[in-house]
Protein backbone atom coordinates (compact mmCIF):
# COMPACT_ATOMS: atom_id res chain seq x y z
CA UNK A 1 0.00 0.00 0.00
CA UNK A 2 1.72 3.55 -0.76
CA UNK A 3 0.97 6.44 -0.83
CA UNK A 4 -0.75 8.07 2.25
CA UNK A 5 -1.67 5.32 4.70
CA UNK A 6 -5.29 6.66 6.43
CA UNK A 7 -6.48 7.17 2.65
CA UNK A 8 -5.69 3.44 2.12
CA UNK A 9 -8.30 2.60 4.69
CA UNK A 10 -12.15 2.93 3.44
CA UNK A 11 -13.67 -0.44 5.14
CA UNK A 12 -15.00 -0.26 8.72
CA UNK A 13 -14.81 -4.00 10.45
CA UNK A 14 -16.26 -4.84 13.92
CA UNK A 15 -13.69 -6.27 15.89
CA UNK A 16 -15.12 -9.13 18.40
CA UNK A 17 -12.84 -11.40 21.02
CA UNK A 18 -13.50 -14.99 21.41
CA UNK A 19 -14.93 -15.33 25.11
CA UNK A 20 -13.51 -17.94 26.96
CA UNK A 21 -16.56 -19.36 28.34
CA UNK A 22 -17.63 -23.19 28.16
CA UNK A 23 -21.20 -25.10 27.78
CA UNK A 24 -22.43 -27.40 30.06
CA UNK A 25 -20.21 -30.12 28.46
CA UNK A 26 -16.98 -28.27 29.31
CA UNK A 27 -16.84 -27.50 25.39
CA UNK A 28 -16.36 -24.09 24.06
CA UNK A 29 -19.24 -21.73 24.02
CA UNK A 30 -18.21 -20.42 20.86
CA UNK A 31 -19.18 -16.80 21.59
CA UNK A 32 -17.99 -13.67 21.01
CA UNK A 33 -17.79 -10.29 22.55
CA UNK A 34 -17.74 -6.50 20.97
CA UNK A 35 -14.06 -5.18 20.92
CA UNK A 36 -14.12 -2.32 19.03
CA UNK A 37 -14.52 -0.99 15.52
CA UNK A 38 -11.65 0.11 12.99
CA UNK A 39 -11.00 1.26 9.74
CA UNK A 40 -8.82 -1.16 7.29
CA UNK A 41 -7.71 -1.75 3.74
CA UNK A 42 -9.27 -5.19 2.72
CA UNK A 43 -7.54 -7.39 -0.11
CA UNK A 44 -8.46 -11.17 -1.54
CA UNK A 45 -5.87 -13.57 -1.37
CA UNK A 46 -4.51 -16.53 -3.57
CA UNK A 47 -4.86 -19.57 -1.72
CA UNK A 48 -1.63 -20.92 -0.55
CA UNK A 49 -2.76 -24.57 -1.45
CA UNK A 50 -3.63 -24.54 -4.76
CA UNK A 51 -5.06 -28.41 -4.88
CA UNK A 52 -7.24 -26.80 -1.94
CA UNK A 53 -8.44 -23.93 -4.24
CA UNK A 54 -9.57 -26.37 -6.64
CA UNK A 55 -11.91 -27.88 -3.85
CA UNK A 56 -15.85 -26.68 -3.40
CA UNK A 57 -14.67 -26.14 0.22
CA UNK A 58 -11.79 -23.79 -0.12
CA UNK A 59 -12.32 -20.68 2.23
CA UNK A 60 -11.66 -17.71 1.07
CA UNK A 61 -8.58 -15.80 2.28
CA UNK A 62 -8.09 -11.76 3.09
CA UNK A 63 -5.56 -9.51 3.89
CA UNK A 64 -6.64 -6.98 6.11
CA UNK A 65 -4.23 -4.14 7.01
CA UNK A 66 -5.17 -1.57 9.56
CA UNK A 67 -3.67 0.49 12.34
CA UNK A 68 -1.55 -1.17 14.88
CA UNK A 69 -4.00 -2.10 17.84
CA UNK A 70 -3.49 -4.08 21.39
CA UNK A 71 -5.38 -7.90 21.67
CA UNK A 72 -5.89 -8.74 18.23
CA UNK A 73 -4.70 -12.14 18.32
CA UNK A 74 -5.99 -15.68 16.74
CA UNK A 75 -9.06 -15.28 19.20
CA UNK A 76 -10.01 -11.96 17.12
CA UNK A 77 -12.67 -12.23 14.28
CA UNK A 78 -13.48 -9.24 12.03
CA UNK A 79 -17.08 -8.58 10.71
CA UNK A 80 -17.10 -7.21 7.20
CA UNK A 81 -19.87 -6.54 5.04
CA UNK A 82 -21.96 -9.73 6.70
CA UNK A 83 -18.94 -12.10 6.48
CA UNK A 84 -16.97 -13.52 9.75
CA UNK A 85 -12.98 -12.69 9.33
CA UNK A 86 -11.35 -15.03 11.70
CA UNK A 87 -7.39 -13.98 12.62
CA UNK A 88 -4.67 -16.36 11.33
CA UNK A 89 -1.93 -14.44 11.43
CA UNK A 90 -0.30 -11.52 11.90
CA UNK A 91 2.70 -8.74 10.32
CA UNK A 92 3.81 -6.08 12.13
CA UNK A 93 6.49 -4.41 10.56
CA UNK A 94 8.83 -2.71 12.49
CA UNK A 95 9.97 -0.44 9.42
CA UNK A 96 6.03 1.23 10.01
CA UNK A 97 5.05 0.74 13.35
CA UNK A 98 2.02 2.12 12.52
CA UNK A 99 0.44 -0.09 10.65
CA UNK A 100 -0.38 -3.79 11.08
CA UNK A 101 -1.29 -6.46 8.42
CA UNK A 102 -3.43 -9.33 9.37
CA UNK A 103 -4.48 -12.86 7.32
CA UNK A 104 -7.79 -13.74 7.73
CA UNK A 105 -10.11 -16.79 6.98
CA UNK A 106 -13.40 -16.52 6.42
CA UNK A 107 -15.92 -18.73 8.32
CA UNK A 108 -18.73 -20.23 7.31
Amino acid sequence: MSGEFAGALRERVTIERRMGNRDTLGGASGRYAYDGAAWVAVTPLIPANLAEADSLSARMRWQVTMRKREGIDLKTRLIWRGRFLGVRGMISDPRNPAQMVLTCEEAR
